[in-house]
Protein backbone atom coordinates (compact mmCIF):
# COMPACT_ATOMS: atom_id res chain seq x y z
CA UNK A 1 0.00 0.00 0.00
CA UNK A 2 2.80 2.37 0.93
CA UNK A 3 4.56 1.61 -2.32
CA UNK A 4 1.36 2.29 -4.27
CA UNK A 5 0.95 5.65 -2.53
CA UNK A 6 4.56 6.58 -3.22
CA UNK A 7 4.12 5.69 -6.87
CA UNK A 8 0.91 7.71 -7.05
CA UNK A 9 2.58 10.71 -5.46
CA UNK A 10 5.53 10.36 -7.84
CA UNK A 11 3.18 10.25 -10.83
CA UNK A 12 1.35 13.35 -9.59
CA UNK A 13 4.64 15.19 -9.04
CA UNK A 14 5.86 14.21 -12.50
CA UNK A 15 2.59 15.37 -14.04
CA UNK A 16 2.79 18.67 -12.22
CA UNK A 17 6.44 19.08 -13.26
CA UNK A 18 5.57 18.40 -16.90
CA UNK A 19 2.61 20.80 -16.68
CA UNK A 20 4.68 23.62 -15.17
CA UNK A 21 7.53 22.97 -17.59
CA UNK A 22 5.16 23.12 -20.55
CA UNK A 23 3.77 26.42 -19.25
CA UNK A 24 7.31 27.74 -18.76
CA UNK A 25 8.33 26.66 -22.25
CA UNK A 26 5.18 28.18 -23.74
CA UNK A 27 5.83 31.45 -21.86
CA UNK A 28 9.46 31.44 -22.96
CA UNK A 29 8.51 30.84 -26.59
CA UNK A 30 5.85 33.55 -26.38
CA UNK A 31 8.48 35.96 -25.08
CA UNK A 32 10.93 34.98 -27.82
CA UNK A 33 8.15 35.38 -30.37
CA UNK A 34 7.44 38.91 -29.13
CA UNK A 35 11.13 39.76 -29.26
CA UNK A 36 11.39 38.48 -32.85
CA UNK A 37 8.23 40.40 -33.79
CA UNK A 38 9.89 43.52 -32.39
CA UNK A 39 13.02 42.85 -34.46
CA UNK A 40 10.96 42.39 -37.62
CA UNK A 41 9.07 45.61 -36.82
CA UNK A 42 12.41 47.39 -36.21
CA UNK A 43 11.25 48.37 -32.74
CA UNK A 44 14.30 49.62 -30.80
CA UNK A 45 12.29 50.01 -27.58
CA UNK A 46 11.49 46.39 -26.80
CA UNK A 47 10.08 45.81 -23.30
CA UNK A 48 12.10 43.80 -20.80
CA UNK A 49 9.06 43.20 -18.54
CA UNK A 50 8.15 39.93 -20.16
CA UNK A 51 11.76 38.78 -19.91
CA UNK A 52 12.18 38.47 -16.16
CA UNK A 53 14.13 35.27 -16.72
CA UNK A 54 17.80 36.18 -17.02
CA UNK A 55 18.24 34.19 -20.25
CA UNK A 56 15.27 35.88 -21.88
CA UNK A 57 16.48 39.23 -20.60
CA UNK A 58 19.86 38.63 -22.28
CA UNK A 59 18.11 37.63 -25.50
CA UNK A 60 15.95 40.77 -25.44
CA UNK A 61 18.97 42.96 -24.71
CA UNK A 62 20.91 41.44 -27.61
CA UNK A 63 17.92 41.91 -29.91
CA UNK A 64 17.75 45.60 -28.93
CA UNK A 65 21.50 45.99 -29.65
CA UNK A 66 21.08 44.33 -33.04
CA UNK A 67 18.21 46.68 -33.88
CA UNK A 68 20.17 49.75 -32.77
CA UNK A 69 23.14 48.68 -34.88
CA UNK A 70 20.82 48.08 -37.83
CA UNK A 71 19.24 51.53 -37.47
CA UNK A 72 22.71 53.11 -37.20
CA UNK A 73 23.92 51.27 -40.32
CA UNK A 74 20.83 52.42 -42.24
CA UNK A 75 21.39 56.01 -41.08
CA UNK A 76 25.07 55.93 -42.09
CA UNK A 77 24.21 54.40 -45.47
CA UNK A 78 21.62 57.12 -46.06
CA UNK A 79 24.13 59.84 -45.13
CA UNK A 80 26.80 58.34 -47.38
CA UNK A 81 24.29 58.15 -50.23
CA UNK A 82 23.36 61.81 -49.76
CA UNK A 83 27.04 62.81 -49.65
CA UNK A 84 27.76 60.89 -52.87
CA UNK A 85 24.74 62.43 -54.60
CA UNK A 86 25.79 65.91 -53.46
CA UNK A 87 29.35 65.25 -54.58
CA UNK A 88 28.27 64.10 -58.05
CA UNK A 89 25.92 67.08 -58.37
CA UNK A 90 28.65 69.55 -57.35
CA UNK A 91 31.22 67.93 -59.62
CA UNK A 92 28.81 67.98 -62.56
CA UNK A 93 28.09 71.66 -61.95
CA UNK A 94 31.77 72.57 -61.73
CA UNK A 95 32.67 70.70 -64.92
CA UNK A 96 29.72 71.96 -66.96
CA UNK A 97 31.15 75.44 -67.67
CA UNK A 98 34.62 74.42 -68.96
CA UNK A 99 33.13 71.52 -70.94
CA UNK A 100 30.55 73.80 -72.55
CA UNK A 101 33.29 76.28 -73.43
CA UNK A 102 35.51 73.64 -74.98
CA UNK A 103 32.59 72.26 -77.01
CA UNK A 104 31.51 75.71 -78.23
CA UNK A 105 34.98 76.86 -79.30
CA UNK A 106 35.67 73.49 -80.96
CA UNK A 107 32.46 73.86 -83.03
CA UNK A 108 33.50 77.38 -84.07
CA UNK A 109 36.94 76.15 -85.11
CA UNK A 110 35.39 73.32 -87.14
CA UNK A 111 33.22 75.82 -89.02
CA UNK A 112 36.41 77.54 -90.15
CA UNK A 113 34.92 81.00 -90.83
CA UNK A 114 37.26 83.14 -88.73
CA UNK A 115 40.42 85.17 -88.79
CA UNK A 116 43.75 83.85 -87.64
CA UNK A 117 43.53 86.06 -84.56
CA UNK A 118 40.14 84.56 -83.64
CA UNK A 119 41.44 81.05 -84.26
CA UNK A 120 44.35 81.61 -81.88
CA UNK A 121 42.00 83.10 -79.28
CA UNK A 122 39.65 80.09 -79.47
CA UNK A 123 42.55 77.65 -79.21
CA UNK A 124 43.82 79.53 -76.16
CA UNK A 125 40.40 79.31 -74.51
CA UNK A 126 40.13 75.59 -75.27
CA UNK A 127 43.56 75.10 -73.71
CA UNK A 128 42.49 77.02 -70.60
CA UNK A 129 39.30 74.96 -70.30
CA UNK A 130 41.08 71.63 -70.68
CA UNK A 131 43.75 72.68 -68.17
CA UNK A 132 41.01 73.51 -65.66
CA UNK A 133 39.35 70.14 -66.25
CA UNK A 134 42.68 68.36 -65.86
CA UNK A 135 43.38 70.22 -62.62
CA UNK A 136 39.93 69.36 -61.30
CA UNK A 137 40.33 65.69 -62.14
CA UNK A 138 43.77 65.57 -60.50
CA UNK A 139 42.40 67.30 -57.39
CA UNK A 140 39.39 64.98 -57.22
CA UNK A 141 41.60 61.91 -57.46
CA UNK A 142 43.90 63.19 -54.70
CA UNK A 143 40.93 64.16 -52.55
CA UNK A 144 39.14 60.82 -52.91
CA UNK A 145 42.34 58.84 -52.25
CA UNK A 146 42.98 60.85 -49.08
CA UNK A 147 39.36 60.56 -47.90
CA UNK A 148 39.18 56.76 -48.23
CA UNK A 149 42.68 56.22 -46.84
CA UNK A 150 44.10 54.90 -50.12
CA UNK A 151 46.99 57.31 -49.55
CA UNK A 152 48.69 57.34 -46.18
CA UNK A 153 50.64 60.46 -45.31
CA UNK A 154 53.99 59.84 -43.64
CA UNK A 155 54.76 62.74 -41.29
CA UNK A 156 58.42 62.72 -40.26
CA UNK A 157 60.71 65.22 -38.59
CA UNK A 158 61.87 67.45 -41.45
CA UNK A 159 62.95 71.04 -41.84
CA UNK A 160 60.01 73.26 -42.80
CA UNK A 161 62.08 75.89 -44.60
CA UNK A 162 62.64 73.72 -47.67
CA UNK A 163 58.94 72.77 -47.82
CA UNK A 164 57.89 76.43 -47.75
CA UNK A 165 60.58 77.36 -50.29
CA UNK A 166 59.32 74.69 -52.72
CA UNK A 167 55.76 76.01 -52.39
CA UNK A 168 56.85 79.60 -53.03
CA UNK A 169 58.74 78.46 -56.14
CA UNK A 170 55.58 76.76 -57.41
CA UNK A 171 53.60 80.04 -57.43
CA UNK A 172 56.43 82.46 -58.20
CA UNK A 173 55.69 82.55 -61.93
CA UNK A 174 51.98 83.34 -61.47
CA UNK A 175 52.83 86.05 -58.94
CA UNK A 176 55.51 87.59 -61.17
CA UNK A 177 53.07 87.91 -64.10
CA UNK A 178 50.96 90.26 -61.97
CA UNK A 179 53.93 91.92 -60.27
CA UNK A 180 52.95 90.51 -56.86
CA UNK A 181 55.85 90.30 -54.42
CA UNK A 182 56.22 87.31 -52.08
CA UNK A 183 57.83 88.47 -48.85
CA UNK A 184 59.01 85.88 -46.34
CA UNK A 185 59.93 87.08 -42.86
CA UNK A 186 63.23 85.64 -41.63
CA UNK A 187 62.98 82.56 -39.42
CA UNK A 188 65.31 79.85 -38.20
CA UNK A 189 64.69 76.50 -39.83
CA UNK A 190 63.03 73.96 -37.55
CA UNK A 191 62.06 70.32 -37.76
CA UNK A 192 58.30 69.76 -37.84
CA UNK A 193 56.28 66.57 -38.18
CA UNK A 194 55.03 66.66 -41.76
CA UNK A 195 54.91 64.83 -45.04
CA UNK A 196 57.00 67.16 -47.23
CA UNK A 197 55.29 66.30 -50.55
CA UNK A 198 51.70 66.65 -49.36
CA UNK A 199 52.36 69.55 -46.99
CA UNK A 200 54.08 71.38 -49.82
CA UNK A 201 51.00 70.86 -51.97
CA UNK A 202 48.72 72.21 -49.23
CA UNK A 203 50.84 75.34 -48.72
CA UNK A 204 50.99 75.81 -52.49
CA UNK A 205 47.17 75.75 -52.61
CA UNK A 206 47.03 78.47 -49.95
CA UNK A 207 49.62 80.58 -51.81
CA UNK A 208 47.79 80.11 -55.14
CA UNK A 209 44.63 81.42 -53.50
CA UNK A 210 46.53 84.41 -52.15
CA UNK A 211 47.91 85.20 -55.60
CA UNK A 212 44.51 84.84 -57.30
CA UNK A 213 42.73 87.19 -54.91
CA UNK A 214 45.49 89.77 -54.56
CA UNK A 215 45.51 92.96 -56.65
CA UNK A 216 48.20 93.41 -59.28
CA UNK A 217 51.34 95.08 -57.89
CA UNK A 218 50.34 93.82 -54.45
CA UNK A 219 52.22 91.77 -51.90
CA UNK A 220 51.88 88.53 -49.99
CA UNK A 221 53.54 88.04 -46.62
CA UNK A 222 54.70 84.68 -45.30
CA UNK A 223 55.81 84.14 -41.72
CA UNK A 224 56.64 81.27 -39.38
CA UNK A 225 56.14 81.34 -35.60
CA UNK A 226 57.13 78.59 -33.17
CA UNK A 227 54.55 77.86 -30.45
CA UNK A 228 54.77 75.42 -27.49
CA UNK A 229 53.02 72.50 -29.25
CA UNK A 230 52.55 73.66 -32.85
CA UNK A 231 54.36 75.92 -35.29
CA UNK A 232 52.23 78.44 -37.17
CA UNK A 233 52.84 79.18 -40.84
CA UNK A 234 50.92 82.29 -41.92
CA UNK A 235 50.13 83.56 -45.41
CA UNK A 236 48.63 87.06 -45.65
CA UNK A 237 47.30 88.76 -48.76
CA UNK A 238 45.71 92.19 -49.12
CA UNK A 239 42.98 91.36 -51.61
CA UNK A 240 39.21 91.05 -51.56
CA UNK A 241 38.96 89.37 -48.17
CA UNK A 242 36.42 86.90 -46.77
CA UNK A 243 33.31 87.72 -44.73
CA UNK A 244 33.29 86.23 -41.17
CA UNK A 245 30.15 84.18 -41.85
CA UNK A 246 32.07 82.31 -44.58
CA UNK A 247 35.18 81.43 -42.58
CA UNK A 248 34.00 77.88 -41.89
CA UNK A 249 32.33 77.33 -45.26
CA UNK A 250 35.41 78.10 -47.38
CA UNK A 251 37.01 74.81 -46.29
CA UNK A 252 34.06 72.81 -47.62
CA UNK A 253 34.34 70.92 -50.87
CA UNK A 254 33.36 73.01 -53.94
CA UNK A 255 32.45 76.05 -51.85
CA UNK A 256 33.32 79.42 -53.36
CA UNK A 257 32.96 82.65 -51.40
CA UNK A 258 30.83 85.59 -52.44
CA UNK A 259 33.95 87.62 -53.24
CA UNK A 260 35.28 84.86 -55.50
CA UNK A 261 32.88 85.61 -58.33
CA UNK A 262 34.71 86.30 -61.57
CA UNK A 263 37.92 84.61 -60.38
CA UNK A 264 38.79 81.21 -61.86
CA UNK A 265 38.54 78.34 -59.41
CA UNK A 266 36.63 75.21 -58.46
CA UNK A 267 36.46 75.39 -54.66
CA UNK A 268 38.77 72.43 -54.09
CA UNK A 269 42.10 73.99 -53.12
CA UNK A 270 41.25 75.02 -49.56
CA UNK A 271 39.32 71.81 -48.89
CA UNK A 272 42.28 69.72 -50.05
CA UNK A 273 44.74 71.82 -48.03
CA UNK A 274 42.63 71.46 -44.88
CA UNK A 275 42.30 67.70 -45.42
CA UNK A 276 46.08 67.30 -45.82
CA UNK A 277 46.78 69.16 -42.57
CA UNK A 278 44.12 67.17 -40.69
CA UNK A 279 45.70 63.92 -41.86
CA UNK A 280 48.92 65.02 -40.16
CA UNK A 281 47.38 66.13 -36.88
CA UNK A 282 47.45 69.78 -37.90
CA UNK A 283 44.82 72.33 -38.84
CA UNK A 284 44.18 75.61 -40.69
CA UNK A 285 42.48 78.79 -39.46
CA UNK A 286 41.47 81.91 -41.35
CA UNK A 287 41.14 85.53 -40.31
CA UNK A 288 40.03 88.22 -42.70
CA UNK A 289 38.59 91.68 -43.12
CA UNK A 290 36.76 92.14 -46.45
CA UNK A 291 38.56 94.57 -48.71
CA UNK A 292 41.57 94.69 -46.37
CA UNK A 293 43.39 91.41 -45.84
CA UNK A 294 43.15 87.64 -45.41
CA UNK A 295 45.46 85.52 -43.28
CA UNK A 296 45.55 81.72 -43.46
CA UNK A 297 47.35 80.22 -40.47
CA UNK A 298 48.55 76.63 -40.87
CA UNK A 299 49.56 74.65 -37.79
CA UNK A 300 51.94 71.68 -37.77
CA UNK A 301 53.06 69.69 -34.73
CA UNK A 302 56.50 70.37 -33.29
CA UNK A 303 58.88 67.48 -32.89
CA UNK A 304 59.26 66.22 -29.34
CA UNK A 305 62.59 67.09 -27.82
Amino acid sequence: MAITAIIAIAVILCSLTVLFYRRYVKKAFDSIDRVLDGVLARNTELSLEAAADSRLSKLTHKAIKIMQMNVLDISQTTQEKEIIQSFISDMSHQMKTPLSGVAMYTDLLLEGRMTETERQEFLSRIKTGTEKLQWMMDSLVKMSRLEVGAVELSPVAAGIKQTISDSISAVYGAAAKRNISLQTAYFEDMALLHDRKWTGEAITNILENAVKYSPSDGEIKISVEALPIYTKISVTDYGVGIAPDEWNSIFKRFYRGRNAQGVAGAGLGLYLASLIFQKQGGYILVESKPGKYTTFSMFLQNCKK
